[in-house]
């Protein structure tokens, strides 16, 4: 009898297990690089935080998408090969409190963003498509809806954003309001003419082994900040942050 309610606690605690973890194509997300997946990614964040959370796994693919926004206890894990594509659309970008960004993380905290894909910020079609409308009269040169994150943080903590490939951002790769436990680990931060990082008011913030191939500049220390901490960090000329 004992070796039985062993093997259900056991079936149980391994379903729990893997329960935690969810595939995005199970939400409806296409990995066509084409089809715009806002809405199946938040709505995919929203139900695994109603569940307690888990990871949302991102397979081979290209994933087009606008803002989203994470909630606490959940995470997301861009497998080798997955691309998560920017949208080449100012609009699909959500202002919060003045700040554009694809990823977002207001008032949360235990979040991973993590694994061996890419964040593509697609600046380069972005840039023609607000030229268009500003040709248009759409937006006026004085609208600079452009700065766009890849990543904000803003009154978060215990965050962690490892091993990913950051490409082709207009704003900043990430900017960090306001936060405390915020560690970027083994970046490889590619975005000439943005910011790598950008932190203020913030409280136990670690840059570790993050190489920024190509930008124009690496980290913006604003008021404010204690104990950020920068470990084996390095420019493309070698040069330690």
């Amino acid at each position: 009898m004992k070796k039985y309610l062993f093997l259900i606690f056991l079936w149980a605690s391994c379903f729990r297990l893997f329960a935690q973890d969810y595939n995005a194509s199970l939400f409806g997300c296409k990995s066509d690089g084409i089809t715009n997946n806002t809405g199946s990614i938040q709505y995919a964040i929203d139900y695994i935080a109603k569940k307690g959370g888990g990871t949302l796994h991102f397979y081979v693919g290209r994933y087009l998408t606008g803002s989203f926004s994470l909630k606490s206890n959940v995470s997301i894990e861009l497998h080798e090969g997955a691309v998560l594509l920017g949208s080449s659309n100012v609009f699909d970008y959500s202002s919060l409190n003045g700040k554009r960004a694809l990823i977002t993380a207001i008032g949360q905290s235990n979040i991973q963003i993590k694994g061996k894909g890419v964040i593509d910020g697609q600046q380069q079609l972005l840039q023609t498509h607000l030229t268009a409308l500003r040709q248009k009269g759409y937006i006026t040169l004085s609208d600079q809806p452009e700065d766009i994150s890849l990543i904000y943080l803003q009154d978060s903590k215990q965050i962690q954003v490892k091993g990913i490939m950051e490409l082709n951002l207009p704003g900043a790769a990430q900017f960090v309001d306001r936060c405390e436990d915020v560690t970027f680990q083994g970046l490889d931060i590619n975005c000439p003419g943005g910011i790598g990082v950008y932190v203020r008011n913030s409280n136990k913030v670690i840059l570790s082994n993050i190489f920024f191939r190509a930008i124009e500049r690496a980290l913006v220390e604003s008021e404010g900040n204690q104990g950020l901490t920068k470990e084996n960090s390095r420019l493309a000329n070698g040069k330690s942050i």
